[in-house]
């Protein structure tokens, strides 16, 4: 991998002198984007940061499947850590049933926070799936917050855990894992810190299932796109450097804290041709024909479409609705 990123740095480095004094909303096309594509891939948003690709309108790959949007600001409207723990199993097993393609082949994680994480064990644990083998790629902390959750021994068993920097071969695409950083708040600091060496106590507040080590992931599907998926508005600028996505959700959080976070992110990676804002809703609001914007002012996608190239689309998800990627570029 650390071949490939130099080859593709040495590339960069080579177009940099052409577009000397040209302003990233001015950036010529990039080497290594493709198209059309021959593999149908869909993107279906499940609110906050989660994601499902569906791969040949079967095969499932979900990311940071957050679906009970449990209570979780205090009385200043901020995320409060001591707020009970409170899964809906219900909501997720109506989404599960009704919206996903399947059992998913991977369940990826970005991090260990509630709205990431707490909804990962019930959906291991469907009966309904039993006799898929599920895949959980994530960090150390998640998993032993999967065991503390009660995840059934056997899918623990199957976690493959990373620290970013893996590169991973599956039956018709790749998962390349990447260190990455959470987003901060506006003093600098970050919700829950912390990390797990082993399994705590069964978790029963907000606060209890901390970040860990966060990680982003590039899905890149033969005859396919590539996909880049984080679960906060951070991350590190040299781990995606010369990396080339199709399709880049870009999660749209506070992320006053952090200099220049939407413009670094898309001059790393190349000013990915599709981007959609994701991480942008208010948490709790049912998931359904609409989510509430966790914050005023332009929407997600009116604040993303402001700091894109010309040459980027910016599509503005629907949550639960699908997203043909065959024809999204167009």
């Amino acid at each position: 991998m650390a071949e490939r990123r130099s080859v593709l740095k040495g590339v960069l480095a080579a177009s940099g002198a052409a577009l000397a004094g040209v302003g990233t909303s001015a950036a010529a096309p990039l080497p290594g984007r493709r198209g059309p594509y021959s593999t149908p891939v869909e993107l279906r948003w499940l609110g906050v940061s989660g994601w499902e690709i569906v791969i040949d309108g079967d095969r499932s790959i979900v990311f940071d499947p957050y679906l009970s949007r449990m209570p979780c600001l205090g009385p200043t409207g901020a995320l409060d850590p001591g707020l009970p723990l409170r899964t809906d199993r219900a909501a997720v097993e109506r989404v599960a049933e009704r919206h996903l393609a399947g059992a998913p082949e991977l369940i990826l994680v970005s991090h260990g926070h509630f709205d990431h994480v707490a909804d990962v064990p019930q959906l291991l644990g469907r009966p309904e799936w039993r006799r898929n083998r599920i895949r959980t790629v994530c960090d150390e902390t998640v998993r032993h917050l999967l065991t503390a959750m009660g995840t059934p021994p056997e899918r623990v068993a199957d976690v493959i855990q990373v620290r970013g920097g893996e590169y991973l071969q599956f039956d018709g695409y790749t998962v390349e894992v990447f260190r990455s950083l959470h987003s901060q708040l506006a003093d600098h600091g970050s919700f829950a810190p912390g990390r797990r060496a082993a399994p705590p106590r069964r978790p029963v507040t907000l606060g209890d299932l901390v970040e860990g080590e966060t990680l982003a992931f590039q899905v890149s599907v033969d005859s396919g796109p590539r996909i880049l998926l984080m679960g906060a508005s951070n991350f590190v600028e040299r781990e995606l450097a010369g990396i080339r996505p199709d399709v880049a959700l870009v999660p749209m959080t506070s992320h006053g804290a952090v200099h220049r976070y939407v413009e670094r992110l898309l001059s790393a990676t190349g000013n990915p041709p599709l981007l959609i804002p994701t991480h942008h809703d208010d948490l709790t609001a049912p998931l359904g024909a609409g989510l509430a914007a966790g914050d005023t002012g332009p929407s997600a996608a009116e604040r993303l479409s402001r700091l894109a190239p010309g040459d980027c689309r910016v599509l503005d998800p629907g949550p639960l609705r699908p997203v043909d990627l065959r024809t999204a570029f167009a």
